[in-house]
């Protein structure tokens, strides 16, 4: 064998190299992704089953109370920030934790105390369609016909579902369905505000910062009747919180944040797709809600556009700024 050849051979070894290291890279994403959205559909269970024992502001003030104790005994091992902290991005720091923290856990549990536990994710899951709206406005970013299809699409299905919920719940299902939408838009304020930061700051000291000062603005709320129901939360109950506030908040969001930081969040549409289906089955499964007509055909549609939108190669994410 001469030494061309040798070369040769050399050279398609390590393509091969490299081609098998991306395919596992990709695995290791799409398989984060994937563990983390049947921990985050879970969670849609978890709070559902809570809603005896816990009233929503006190279950949201729970949940972060234990979550941000962890994020506080984490902040001197992880919560560094690459560079320090420039007073110009302090807005955007207490926008992105308000919308995370606050907005985001109190419509969602206010939502799903009157709603099913299969519903809110489904309705939520539109968080892509008003990041496309909010990346349009603020970021002037210019999107294909087939993203405002999507909207579209989005509308239609929100509307279907809503229907299901009046047809079986009342005005209280829709306040209920009302607040879910209001969940999805706190997570699209948080998703394409926080991207900058994250960025310059660095995802596990984002999430530590972001998680300690939302927990903080939480204190307020803080009542006689939040020690009252805590002091009388059965032991599954605990159960439900744990796996909340340690799973769901403090491994779920590293992660999360952790893939934004690596630029993997354009495989985010397997979890998009996959939370939905994971709180659906647990649901009916766990708490035996009933999958309607409504929910089949409201949800068909709403992954619709959420597949509309996150195919597209520029969004939700890319050029976020």
């Amino acid at each position: 064998m001469n030494r061309v050849d040798s070369n040769e051979i050399s050279s398609e070894l390590s393509e091969k190299t490299k081609d098998n290291r991306k395919m596992l890279k990709a695995i290791e994403a799409y398989g984060t992704l994937v563990f983390v959205s049947v921990i985050w559909g879970m969670a849609f269970v978890a709070i559902k089953a809570l809603e005896p024992v816990l009233n929503p502001v006190n279950l949201t003030l729970l949940r972060w109370y234990i979550a941000g104790a962890v994020f506080l005994a984490l902040l001197p091992i992880l919560g560094r920030p690459k560079e320090k902290i420039n007073r110009k991005d302090i807005p955007r720091l207490l926008l992105v934790s308000f919308a995370n923290v606050v907005a985001y856990h109190l419509t969602l549990n206010f939502s799903e105390s009157e709603i099913s536990a299969g519903l809110a994710p489904l309705l939520t899951s539109i968080g892509p369609v008003f990041i496309v709206i909010l990346s349009t406005v603020f970021l002037k970013e210019k999107h294909e016909k087939v993203v405002y299809i999507s909207i579209v699409a989005s509308i239609f299905g929100a509307f279907i579902l809503l229907l299901g919920a009046l047809n079986t719940g009342g005005n209280s299902t829709y306040s209920g369905v009302l607040e879910a939408i209001g969940t999805a838009f706190s997570y699209a304020v948080f998703a394409v505000f926080a991207k900058p930061l994250v960025i310059k700051y660095g995802p596990r000291s984002l999430t530590i910062m972001a998680g300690l000062i939302g927990t903080a603005m939480l204190l307020p709320l803080t009542s006689g009747n939040f020690f009252y129901q805590v002091s009388n939360l059965p032991i599954t109950g605990w159960l439900a919180i744990l796996y909340l506030s340690l799973l769901s908040t403090v491994l779920g969001y590293m992660i999360f944040f952790t893939m934004i930081g690596r630029g993997a969040v354009a495989k985010v549409s397997v979890q998009l797709y996959l939370i939905p289906v994971v709180g659906v089955l647990g649901g009916a499964i766990l708490l035996g809600e009933p999958v309607t007509l409504f929910i089949i055909a409201g949800g068909a549609l709403m992954l619709l556009s959420v597949g509309l939108t996150t195919i597209r190669p520029k969004l939700p994410w890319k050029n976020l700024k």
